[in-house]
């Protein structure tokens, strides 16, 4: 089987389709408000790496005012806990958003996204919100806009007017004008000269390093959509921050894990995505054949589509593989769905991208702290991503403890944005 054909089917990995997504149904009887504050307890808080020694959390104005050991004396509103599992708001570090996907996240615990190719004005109009920390029925988003491609390359196929890069003498030009359009930071697609694709040029070692060198100038963190060994190796050597894809052509090498550590570069595997091509289990096994789960018609046909590719199941083991010597290594992981491409649909396919995590060996405290704490930390999302003082109330009530039972983020029993429990 020719390499082209597996990486061929790894760099079309956005499909977007334009489809206004469902919209949740939102009931705001019953529902404490950001302004009038309250107290949630007794519950076990886990905090994001670690379970605290607290049992009530105080929440005003849309933030986590005081954290507390024992009931406070205050004239606050108290809501019983019944001593379930809080945990900070997931963060999917991995999407494409348009239409109704930032509501649909939410619905399933997603408090915040990042999204990483999309239409630059959906990007605007939400960045407003995200500073406020009022009551509002949708994730807050961070975004790169246009990604940057060569051009035919990949991006340019959905039919968006992505500005694509024809020299080294462009790189500044694309960072500005990226900025200009509200980018929170820069994603450029690489593929390394002697791949063999079938489809979709690249740009090339030299252009990447000139884009590498723009973004440390203007000071924005820039990531790498990477599709093989050689790729990811060097985008890596080029000064890249992130890879927002691993890979599963060969298992990563001890060469690229030195990269990777000494340069401090995350990844995001999104392995959901991988496993809908190669082996296409956990969605029957996790969400298509739970019948206590409410899925309508389209989340359902996104959870059983496929890319059209041939390739065999052995390839899964190889993508697996390299995300335990990633972690083992120390590099960063970052939980990331890349939804809503196949196998994948918006909010539900965290879980399933956290499931996979830990399948391939990431200690689970490990995956719940890539979904919270480190994209939170690496794409500087201000105070997001734990449970502490001063930070955003963006938080999930959950039956079980997620650091031993990761399926009970599949159904949160309350979800908190802003300060305010979202209600279906």
């Amino acid at each position: 089987m020719r390499l082209g054909t597996i990486v061929g089917a790894l760099v079309a990995l956005v499909v977007i389709v334009l489809v206004v997504l469902p919209t949740p149904a939102v009931q705001q009887d019953n529902v404490a408000t950001a302004s009038a504050g309250f107290v949630l307890g007794p519950v076990q808080v886990f905090d994001g790496q670690s379970k605290l020694d607290v049992s009530y959390i105080e929440v005003r104005d849309g933030r986590i005012a005081k954290l507390h050991q024992q009931a406070p004396n205050t004239d606050l509103p108290l809501i019983d806990g019944q001593q379930q599992w809080l945990m900070p708001g997931l963060i999917d570090a991995h999407v494409h958003a348009w239409g109704n996907a930032l509501e649909a996240q939410l619905a399933r615990g997603v408090t915040t996204v990042v999204d990483m190719f999309g239409d630059p004005s959906y990007l605007q109009v939400y960045q407003q919100s995200r500073t406020r920390a009022q009551p509002q029925w949708h994730a807050d988003i961070w975004g790169a806009g246009y990604l940057v491609t060569a051009p035919g390359g990949h991006g340019t196929q959905y039919g968006l007017s992505v500005p694509v890069m024809h020299s080294v003498d462009d790189a500044d030009a694309m960072i500005q004008q990226r900025l200009a359009q509200g980018a929170d930071f820069i994603k450029v697609v690489y593929t390394h000269a002697d791949a063999v694709y079938d489809h979709h040029p690249s740009i090339s070692l030299a252009q990447l390093q000139a884009l590498v060198t723009a973004a440390k100038r203007h000071k924005v963190m820039i990531v790498a959509h990477i599709a093989d060994h050689q790729s990811a190796l060097e985008a890596v050597q080029a000064g890249v921050d992130g890879l927002v894809h691993s890979f599963f052509d060969q298992v990563v090498s001890d060469r690229l894990l030195q990269e990777l550590v000494a340069n401090e570069v995350f990844v995001i595997p999104t392995l959901v995505v991988y496993e809908g091509m190669l082996r296409q289990q956990v969605n029957a096994q996790y969400l298509l054949q739970n019948e206590t789960l409410e899925l309508s018609a389209h989340v359902r046909q996104q959870l059983q589509s496929s890319f059209p590719v041939n390739l065999p199941e052995s390839y899964y083991g190889l993508a697996q593989q390299t995300v335990k010597r990633m972690y083992d290594a120390g590099v960063p992981i970052l939980v990331g769905s890349d939804a809503p491409n196949p196998n994948t649909a918006h909010g539900w396919s965290m879980a399933m991208e956290m499931l996979l995590l830990a399948e391939a060996g990431v200690p689970i405290e490990a995956v719940l702290e890539g979904a919270t704490v480190l994209p939170a930390k690496h794409f500087a999302l201000g105070q997001r991503g734990r449970i502490a003082e001063g930070y955003r109330a963006d938080f999930l009530l959950l039956n079980d403890d997620p650091r031993s039972d990761l399926t009970t983020l599949i159904q949160p029993q309350a979800i908190y944005k802003n300060g305010v429990r979202y209600q279906p």
